[in-house]
């Protein structure tokens, strides 16, 4: 083998740009055999490494087999290959995972086994010999393998596919509950847990790429559990707007009771990948106890996905800076919402312009208006003076019209009303004649809507 500086690697570019550049197949066939007869394996790995991340243009032109022998020849050789072990290695599609096979039945002791491979969904476990890829590779994984496949695995050919460890991917964790998890634990090693709204175009902040290990996932859902969801209550005898809206408000006043606002990540000269960012971008937000407004708008449309509501997460503009905000579905209406602007008046309990709101209202200039004027409802007024508008430029095409508002008067009795809902329900429920909220969980309305979610998630729809 040669010494780095004995390779040409200024041929060895111009042949791979002319190769990269061809678009006719049969000039482009041809012109990759001639970069095999020119050029040795471990030069062009050497010049993969130099120019692009290590192993991209090699795989391009040589295989996966090519790639191991390369490593094992350099390596027996005295090269070191520390900066090639420590890379990631995509496995790609069914030739890979065959010459893989091939690669674990020899007799082969080096530190190519400390290779960082990631197999894509589930070819691994069809094709693979996944005891002794594990035993050879104990660093692989299945990246991001869809929730609805797993489903659909278990189901379909359910077996012990343990060995290579999974990182599930989730549209949000309404569809991952903690008994779910540990069916699909008996059968499958998981690593941890994507969370990723599938329909949404922008990616505002690098969180939504970044999985959750096993254990934090589960830290989170079991506080949603404890902490949230078994403290809402519902009168069952209201329709689905007021159903949907008594759940919303509840868990805003709760996230904002449980999360303060990170004024240190959202400094403008914080990295947007950095791991305080990331964090106080995310639903570690329920665990650290703060975050930034797309942490906000995160942990809201997860939690919410856990009582069977739906929302976005919307990126745009507010006073001139990034921001990120809820749309919010009650009923069959959608409504914008900013719990990160909303919350200190939330918890002062006073109405906010901010929470289910117009289009009309919720996008302009900001601005202070009085709204229902002189209109009652039940005895009380539901005239409210607040700051409406200043959001501006949704981008994505995720975001929905919002056609109507919900007066802040009245979201903003319902969130005093729900702050005594438990004081209450334990003074009267035994009355023969109560007639008010009862627990969400347990009630019909749970009941009926975990069944429609579990229809909605079948594998067979």
């Amino acid at each position: 083998m040669k010494n780095e500086s004995e390779i040409n690697y200024d041929l060895i570019n111009d042949l791979y740009l002319s190769w990269l550049n061809e678009q006719d197949p049969f000039m482009q066939r041809k012109k990759k055999d001639d970069i095999k007869n020119r050029v040795s394996p471990y030069e062009f790995l050497m010049y993969s490494s130099r120019y692009t991340s290590p192993f991209t243009a090699f795989r391009e032109i040589f295989s996966l087999t090519d790639l191991f022998d390369t490593l094992d020849k350099a390596e027996k050789c005295g090269k070191d290959i520390t900066h090639f072990i420590n890379q990631t290695l995509v496995i790609k599609d069914i030739e890979d995972i065959q010459e893989l096979n091939r690669f674990t039945k020899k007799d082969v002791s080096s530190d190519i086994g400390n290779l960082n491979l990631r197999f894509q969904q589930s070819n691994i476990f069809q094709y693979g010999d996944i005891k002794n890829i594990s035993k050879k590779f104990p660093y692989s994984c299945v990246n991001y393998f869809d929730l609805e496949l797993v489903e659909e695995m278990l189901k379909n050919n359910p077996r012990d596919y343990k060995g290579i460890p999974i990182i599930i991917t989730i549209d949000n964790i309404g569809e991952l509950p903690l008994d779910k998890l540990s069916q699909i634990e008996e059968s499958f090693d998981v690593a941890g847990i994507r969370i990723i709204e599938k329909t949404r175009e922008s990616r505002t902040h690098q969180g939504e790429q970044r999985p959750l290990n096993l254990r934090t996932y589960k830290q989170i859902r079991t506080l949603v559990n404890n902490e949230i969801i078994s403290n809402l209550y519902i009168n069952e005898d209201a329709n689905k707007v007021s159903i949907d809206l008594q759940l919303a408000t509840q868990i805003i006043d709760k996230i904002v009771s449980m999360v303060d606002y990170d004024f240190e990540a959202a400094k403008p000269e914080k990295l947007s990948f950095s791991d305080e960012v990331v964090n106080a971008s995310g639903l570690i937000g329920l665990l650290t106890g703060k975050s930034i407004c797309k942490g906000y708008a995160e942990i809201f449309r997860n939690v919410f996905s856990c009582v069977g509501g739906e929302s976005k997460v919307i990126d745009g503009y507010y006073a001139g800076g990034l921001h990120s905000w809820n749309q919010i579905k009650l009923g069959d209406i959608w409504f914008n919402t900013d719990i990160t602007t909303a919350r200190n008046t939330i918890r002062e309990g006073n109405p906010s312009g901010n929470l289910f709101m117009s289009d009309q209202a919720f996008f302009g200039d900001r601005r202070k208006v009085t709204l229902e004027k002189g209109v009652e409802l039940k005895g009380k007024s539901m005239e409210s003076t607040v700051i409406i508008g200043g959001h501006s430029n949704p981008y994505g095409l995720n975001n929905k019209k919002c056609d109507t508002y919900i007066t802040p008067a009245v979201t903003s009795n319902l969130i005093q009303n729900s702050r005594l809902y438990d004081e209450n329900y334990r003074k009267e429920c035994n009355s023969k004649d109560y007639k008010g909220v009862v627990p969400y969980v347990g009630s019909n309305i749970e009941k009926t809507r975990s069944n429609s979610r579990n229809i909605e998630t079948s594998p067979n729809r």
